[in-house]
């Protein structure tokens, strides 16, 4: 029998072999970062101006702390959002965080108005958020929307508007002549689009 011993085989193979790796390890890293870019989401950019809207509050009862409204009462109250330039978005894409001292609310256009625990808004609003003037959703320079609040009342001598979507524990009220903090959030990257505060009256 004869024994073959060729030196160069080992060194060949072994070469080849780290070269398949490598590339491997570059294309997944390739992959990994390609979809990393192409998953990022730009957070729109926006010059956004906030108002308090009180239409009206009535309570017939402002000795305790629930709102008795009178029969057929309704109120377009909350705070009113201008598009003064910048990005559009749609209101689908959006968070409004309201803050007071250290409680805060988010509401977003997924909340239900709970219309059997009682609310002052309109059947005819829909929705906390809404573009006013059109049912489209799409806010672009020039549009306003409202964030209604769906509760109003009178405690002893001070009046509120007040939210408290369907399912919520705790109601959130802002007393009139308050400050009030807000921020419009960009829910899918979870960055900040404005913020700012304003004299609830």
């Amino acid at each position: 029998m004869i024994s073959r011993n060729d030196p160069a085989v080992s060194p060949v193979v072994g070469v080849m072999l780290m070269l398949v790796v490598t590339i491997i390890i570059a294309a997944v890293v390739s992959a990994f970062s390609g979809g990393m870019f192409t998953e990022q989401h730009k957070t729109p950019q926006a010059s956004i101006s906030a108002k308090s809207v009180i239409e009206s509050i009535q309570d017939t009862n402002t000795a305790n702390y629930v709102s008795d409204y009178p029969a057929g009462f309704t109120a377009k109250n909350g705070v009113l959002f201008e598009h003064s330039g910048g990005d559009s978005f749609s209101l689908d894409d959006i968070s409004v965080i309201i803050q007071r001292g250290d409680t805060k609310y988010t509401l977003t256009t997924s909340e239900i108005i709970d219309r059997d625990g009682g609310s002052c808004l309109p059947t005819t609003i829909s929705g906390y958020l809404n573009k006013t003037g059109s049912n489209d959703k799409m806010i672009k320079s020039g549009d306003r929307f409202m964030l209604y609040a769906d509760n109003c009342g009178i405690d002893i001598d001070r009046s509120k508007i007040s939210w408290k979507p369907y399912g919520a524990t705790n109601k959130f009220s802002i007393y009139l002549n308050d400050k009030v903090q807000y921020k419009i959030v960009d829910r899918a990257s979870g960055r900040m689009i404005t913020s700012g505060e304003i004299l609830v009256q």
